[in-house]
């Protein structure tokens, strides 16, 4: 009886909850609770039963869209025999997401009904294959990889960070197929002012193709009454309090929108993005009302909080000494104060800048020399950790690297001389880890720097977004200024301090109780 049930496909909406429910255990928010935004079930129920050719889902991050897409790709491939899905990611760390989605929706989901992973014969990394003779195959965008054979569905995964070039490549791979119509599901948060998604929301309104935008409000979990108190009277301790109550005079009950929403994500997880991330970034990555930019890239900076005499030399601490190298040479110097871990929601850690160094046209040998002495002189015999580019260690024709002179000259720490990490985003994403210290979405400065730092103060007062055909960019307007060099080694140098940035992971998806299936 139970695999009669599991085996009919949803054809409507009750049938399809019903089905996710019992099989996946999942309850999926069914009720917007932010004006003009989309249920995250509707998104879902409209792109398992309509199959639109093409669609946009515009989320926040952490809020289940890989999770979803990986369900709505399950139900297409276990129901529709001999399907092809191709799945395509911003990049392999996206890609290996997408993967984790399908394993627990298939492998690990189960609801009161039981489980479906014996409709799949074999899950990999990079592959799934279904009883049915289905296939589902992970990819990160390439250009080899959109030239596959065609198939009837096809994902893109945080097409933010897809080159719009293999986008529409992609989009040749699908094609109606054994009587299922080709179906593009396009997956992403939007936090670049100028990147694809920018083209595609504008696309998207003017009718070309169906789009569906919620915010972290829309999967948050209810807020209860210990937490608010049954009057609300609470609610001016809790930092979500501005988005939270910013439209209660349109709810019928002026409830605030915690009191409204139903989901997954922990309030505290919130909370801590709240003062982990910028109020820019929070705004475009959580709220989903897309990137802000303007001119000046640390618009929050304020020397009456981010510049403070008790920014100074901490000899209990170590030392981080990050480096940029070229024709200006900066290097800060600063320090790690841990956070409260032990609080009922963790403090983030705050930096503390106590010096910095800027030269014009000097050697690799000459620049290394003065930043040993200054290191000698300032610090002592503290612990030091010492980082720079890794382009520094590039050969060239004319004489040593940078990187080989600096460790001559005694240019190391206790862990030699680290690179800093390259990847594709790793600048833009370094700048908003400087700009969510320089102000956190709730009004916490977390970096402090010492007056003494005064080349730096002006590099934070003036350093600027480039600006194309009107626009203002994510990238900043003169790579060769001296201002570049000095934001540069402290966004390098806050990389090797902070891997993990300012925030914790992302909340598991909710699974739901077995008492509320049915």
């Amino acid at each position: 009886m139970l695999k009669a049930v599991r085996d009919r496909r949803p054809k409507t909406r009750a049938e399809l909850r019903d089905w996710v429910r019992g099989f996946a255990g999942v309850r999926i928010p069914a009720r917007p609770v932010c004006q003009g935004h989309s249920a995250p079930f509707d998104m879902f129920a409209d792109q398992v039963l309509d199959r639109p050719s093409l669609a946009l889902w515009h989320g926040p991050r952490g809020s289940g869209k890989s999770f979803l897409s990986a369900l709505d790709t399950h139900l297409a491939s276990r129901f529709h025999p001999r399907h092809e899905t191709h799945v395509l990611g911003g990049s392999r760390a996206q890609s290996e997401q997408i993967y984790r989605a399908l394993q627990a929706t298939v492998f690990e989901g189960a609801g009161v009904l039981g489980g479906d992973r014996d409709s799949v014969r074999r899950l990999l990394k990079t592959e799934a294959t279904y009883v049915n003779g289905s296939r589902v195959a992970i990819l990160a965008a390439s250009p080899t990889s959109v030239r596959g054979p065609h198939v009837a569905s096809l994902k893109l995964d945080e097409v933010d960070e897809i080159d719009p070039e293999i986008r529409e490549s992609a989009l040749g791979m699908a094609m109606d197929l054994r009587g299922v119509k080709a179906s593009v599901l396009m997956t992403s948060t939007w936090h670049r002012p100028a990147g694809p998604m920018a083209g595609l929301v504008e696309q998207a309104h003017a009718g070309a193709f169906p789009i569906h935008t919620y915010c972290i409000f829309e999967v948050l979990e209810r807020c209860p009454p210990e937490r608010s108190g049954r009057r609300l009277e609470k609610c001016p301790e809790c930092p979500l309090m501005p988005w939270c109550h910013e439209d209660r005079d349109a709810d019928p009950k002026g409830r605030p929108k915690a009191k409204r929403s139903d989901g997954h994500y922990g309030i505290d997880a919130l909370i801590q993005k709240v003062r982990g991330v910028s109020p820019r970034v929070f705004a475009s990555d959580y709220l989903c009302r897309g990137p802000k930019a303007d001119g000046v890239w640390f618009k929050d900076f304020d020397e009456s909080e981010n510049v403070r005499d008790d920014a100074d030399f901490d000899p209990s601490l170590p030392v981080h000494v990050a480096i940029d190298s070229g024709v200006f040479t900066g290097a800060v110097f600063f320090q790690v104060r841990p956070g409260w871990a032990w609080a009922p929601v963790p403090e983030p850690a705050r930096i503390h800048v106590f010096a910095d160094y800027l030269a014009e046209g000097r050697s690799a040998e000459a620049c290394a020399l003065e930043v040993v002495a200054m290191l000698d002189r300032m610090c002592g015999s503290a612990l030091r950790h010492v980082s720079t580019d890794s382009a520094g260690g590039a050969r060239n024709p004319v004489g040593p690297t940078v990187v080989s002179e600096y460790r001559r000259c005694g240019l190391v720490g206790e862990t030699g001389l680290e690179p800093w990490p390259r990847y594709p985003g790793c600048v833009l994403e370094g700048l908003n880890l400087i700009e969510s210290l320089v102000r956190s979405a709730d009004g916490s400065a977390r970096m402090a720097i010492h007056p003494r730092c005064t080349r730096l103060i002006a590099a934070f007062q003036s350093y600027a977004r480039a600006r194309r055909s009107g626009q203002w960019m994510d990238y900043p307007a003169d790579p060769q200024h001296p201002w570049e060099d000095l934001i540069d080694a402290l966004r390098g140098g806050l990389s090797v301090a902070l891997p993990d940035g300012a925030s914790p992971e992302e909340p598991p998806l909710r699974r739901a109780k077995a008492g509320r299936v049915f």
